[in-house]
Parts: structure tokens; C-alpha cells; sequence
């Protein structure tokens, strides 16, 4: 069975005419008739049967001509990229993350550099766990932590058994973020305490034991009883937007500097209990791309800020 037999077969049922299918393919109607007879004798099935008015599919062609569309169709992709890549070579680079939302502003300016070539970006925001799964399997090539510096033994010991590669970018303070809908917002302060959150509403980000909730928790367990969790991005910034809740999460001023004009704001917490890093991660088997290099030096340049 050949890619032009298929070809064949997909144009006459197009046309219902092998005469007409050999005038739109530009070769002769007795090659067109001796590839589907050499195909149906090579099968041992019958696709098409003659009628007064040209050809039409057999029981058998019916389902034979949706395998043989697909697979042709997966060819001529097949061909595009192979044409595409000799053009081009496809510029190709992932990052996972936790909720680090000044990471992924970063992420969208260096694709908005590169979008004009032949090029596959992903950005996979996921738990502590995942983003060690999705580096250690190659599927990302840097991924973005955020962790209690009380635990940094216990995490770079795990991130080690991975085969992975930790590399420390800041010591950081934590933060409270709120939005519009919490009074906070239009507050002159810098930084906030603990007390100045009593009766609002926290938003906690399910994780893993190496990540920061069951800390949080603790340490805020005597500010209000509401908890709202959630596990992405997108919830997590709908309540910022529409809801007086605060969500506490890793301080740095990357956040004013990317987007001062932001939904919400972020407060550095004043609280010596949480002490939170900040780094990175990749295979110790892989050295960074020069896309990675340049991501990385994106995030320490908007850190010095």
C-alpha cells in the first residue's frame, strides 16, 4: 500500500468518476484504474463498484476511505514540517512554574520577541511535585520554585534524587496580595501586618508538603476562619478580582515593574516566621539553550529592579 494509491482512491470518491479524478490529477484514467486494482487485489476487498454514472464506495471503501483520509492527511502535515524545518529549524521552549505570576509576564515577552519565527512555546503551571516531574522527564526545560527556606534541606535533597539541578536566585519576604475589592488596594503602605488582615478572607493555593500552605495556615489561623483554596492561576486571579480576599505568595518588586497598572496589588508582610526562597531548576543531564539563558537573565535583571 502506497501514499499515491490513497491519494488515488480519496480523489476518485471526491469526483465519483475515475475519468474525471484522472483529468483533475493530470495523469491518465488506465493509471488511476491500475493503481485501485492493484490496491483492492493487494487487500482482498473490493472499494469501489461501477454504476451508471461512475463509481461509488463499497461497505468496505466507506470505512477504508476514513483511515485512508487521515492518513493522508497526517502525511501531507508530516511533509509541511519536514519542508518548514529545513527552512527554519523550530525554535522550541518550555517552562514550568508554580503561581509565580511575574514568571509568566516574562514568559509572554520573550515569546512576543520570538513569535514571528517557526516556533513551540509552553508555559505548564502546575504543584512543587509537578514541576520536578515535568523537568526531570524533559518535558520542560526550566522550572520555577518558591519554598521555606526552613525546609531548602529537605528540597534540594528531593530535587536532587530527581537528577535535577537547583540553582538559588533570591531570598525573598512574603507578600500579600489583594485586589480592588479589598480595602487594602488603596492603602498608602508598602508593607502590611497580619493584624491590619483580620477580617478578610484568605485564598490558599493547594500544593505539596514542600510548598508554603500548612505554614500559612498556621500562622494565620487566628485572622479569620474563611479559607478559599484553589489550584490555578486563573481561579486564584478571578478571586483577586472580585472577592476582598488576600492570597500570600513570595515578595518582589518584578510584580510593579511588569505591570504597574495591575488589578491588584502586593504588599510585602511583615512577619519573621516566613522566610521564602526562590530559584530554579533543570536536568543535570542538559545544559540550558540559549533561550533558557536568556529567560533566566530576564527574571534576575527584573529581580534587581
Amino acid at each position: 500500500m502506497r501514499i499515491d494509491q490513497m491519494r488515488h482512491i480519496i480523489k476518485i470518491a471526491e469526483c465519483g468518476s475515475i475519468n474525471k479524478a484522472a483529468r483533475e490529477m493530470h495523469t491518465s484514467q488506465s493509471n488511476i484504474s491500475q493503481s485501485v486494482q492493484s490496491l483492492e487485489e493487494e487487500i482482498g476487498q473490493a472499494i469501489f463498484q461501477r454504476t451508471g454514472k461512475g463509481v461509488e464506495l463499497t461497505k468496505f471503501g466507506e470505512d477504508f476511505l476514513n483511515y485512508a483520509q487521515a492518513t493522508y492527511d497526517q502525511f501531507n502535515m508530516t511533509m509541511e514540517f519536514c519542508k518548514g524545518y529545513k527552512k527554519e529549524p523550530p525554535l522550541r521552549f518550555s517552562v514550568s512554574s508554580q503561581s509565580i505570576r511575574f514568571a509568566s509576564l516574562l514568559f509572554i515577552e520573550i515569546y512576543k520577541k520570538y513569535a514571528s519565527r517557526n516556533s513551540e512555546f509552553s508555559f505548564l503551571e502546575g504543584s512543587f511535585l509537578e514541576v520536578l516531574k515535568n523537568v526531570s522527564t524533559h518535558n520542560s526545560e526550566i522550572g520555577l520554585l518558591v519554598f521555606l527556606q526552613d525546609t531548602k534541606k529537605a528540597t534540594t535533597s528531593l530535587i536532587k534524587s530527581r537528577g535535577l539541578l537547583y540553582n538559588h536566585i533570591m531570598a525573598c519576604a512574603p507578600s500579600i496580595n489583594v485586589g480592588k475589592q479589598n480595602p487594602l488596594y488603596n492603602s498608602k503602605h508598602t508593607a502590611v501586618t497580619l493584624d491590619m488582615l483580620k477580617g478578610y478572607p484568605r485564598l490558599v493555593f493547594s500544593d505539596t508538603y514542600f510548598n508554603i500552605p500548612s505554614e500559612i495556615l498556621k500562622i494565620t489561623a487566628n485572622i479569620r476562619s474563611d479559607r478559599i483554596f484553589v489550584s490555578n492561576a486563573h481561579t486564584l486571579n478571578e478571586f483577586h478580582l472580585n472577592t476582598d480576599a488576600f492570597f500570600i505568595g513570595a515578595y518582589t518588586k518584578a510584580y510593579e515593574t511588569l505591570n504597574p497598572d495591575a488589578a491588584y496589588r502586593t504588599f510585602k508582610l511583615q512577619d519573621k516566621r516566613l522566610n521564602l526562597e526562590f530559584g530554579w531548576i533543570r536536568s543535570a543531564s542538559r545544559p540550558l539553550s540559549d533561550l533558557g539563558n536568556e529567560y533566566i537573565g530576564m527574571i534576575e535583571n527584573s529581580l534587581k529592579a
